[in-house]
């Protein structure tokens, strides 16, 4: 029998319909195939989510010990959730946004610098028990001199301009400091706080002993300027094995920031960097230029606002 070509052709897609409609449903089945057993919690939509991945939502818990069953159901159901959600924004389109993509970017590259301090800390060394010794002996207001101070604060932007400091260096009281800030023009945030004295540098804690409740503190760090004045003072001093864990965990965390600014140091000079014009690398260092005097370090950390 004589088949046309048309006919041939017919054919021919016919087949095709029919291996892809197969293809199709062999897909189909192997995505209903999937079970939740063994390592595998749960299945949303044919996509597994594993025990590893409710351990990994648990984080700390599961570190600590195992969590016991309501616990890993609370994760697995938060995953659950975050998946269907996930699966909703795609559907939308949030997934092609520009904005998307930059965010993704940055938590990727944050997660990569923060996953390779990890890797340095197990990499490195277990601190001997002089290294500890000398954690301890630097760092007096985070273990024997270690105090508890409740502040009366005020914060703002670093002023462009230095009279700034000037004026505020005779104040005596925070309600002068108001006044002062006040003639600048100068917007703030007032309110209480309670900080660690192990939170502070060492030669800023020294200051916070020496000036005590008589007068404010003037603290520059970065973009912002607080303003803080003593209200009340506990010792609460850290010693034997707690500070000694304290001063090993203490430790490892400094080797870690001395390699990981090695290693940037050595990536920027490897990397080609180009800037825009108005752009250019920070000075070495990053010292921030402070407006001198004994009141006013450049290198404290300021304490948040209350809020």
């Amino acid at each position: 029998m004589t088949v046309s070509r048309a006919s041939k052709l017919s054919v021919s897609a016919r087949r095709g319909v029919y291996f892809f409609g197969a293809a199709a449903a062999l897909a189909g089945l192997s995505a209903c195939d999937k079970k939740a057993e063994g390592q595998v919690v749960a299945v949303v939509d044919g996509n597994e989510i594993t025990a590893q991945e409710v351990n990994g939502e648990l984080g700390a818990a599961a570190a600590q010990g195992e969590p016991d069953q309501q616990m890993r159901n609370v994760a697995l159901n938060r995953l659950i959730d975050r998946r269907l959600l996930s699966e909703v924004a795609r559907e939308e389109g949030i997934e092609d946004s520009p904005e998307y993509i930059l965010r993704r970017r940055s938590l990727e590259e944050n997660m990569l610098v923060q996953m390779l301090g990890e890797k340095l800390a197990r990499d490195n060394k277990q601190p001997t028990p002089q290294q500890i010794d000398q954690m301890i002996a630097e760092n007096p207001q985070a273990f024997a001199d270690r105090t508890i101070f409740a502040l009366d604060q005020i914060v703002f932007q670093m002023p462009p301009r230095r009279d700034v400091f000037d004026a505020l260096a005779p104040a005596k009281t925070m309600a002068e400091v108001v006044t002062t800030l006040n003639r600048f023009g100068i917007k703030f945030q007032r309110g209480n706080n309670t900080i660690d004295s192990a939170n502070l540098p060492p030669a800023v804690f020294q200051q916070f002993k020496r000036v005590g409740s008589s007068e404010p503190l003037v603290i520059p760090a970065g973009n912002a300027v607080t303003v803080a004045m003593v209200m009340q003072s506990e010792a609460a001093p850290l010693t034997g094995p707690a500070a000694r864990n304290v001063a090993a965990n203490a430790f490892t965390k400094r080797q870690v920031e001395t390699a990981l600014k090695a290693k940037l140091d050595a990536a920027r000079k490897k990397g080609e960097i180009e800037y825009q014009a108005g752009f250019s690398a920070l000075p070495q260092g990053g010292a921030q230029q402070g407006a001198g005097g004994a009141t006013r370090p450049a290198a404290a950390p300021a304490p948040a606002p209350a809020s």
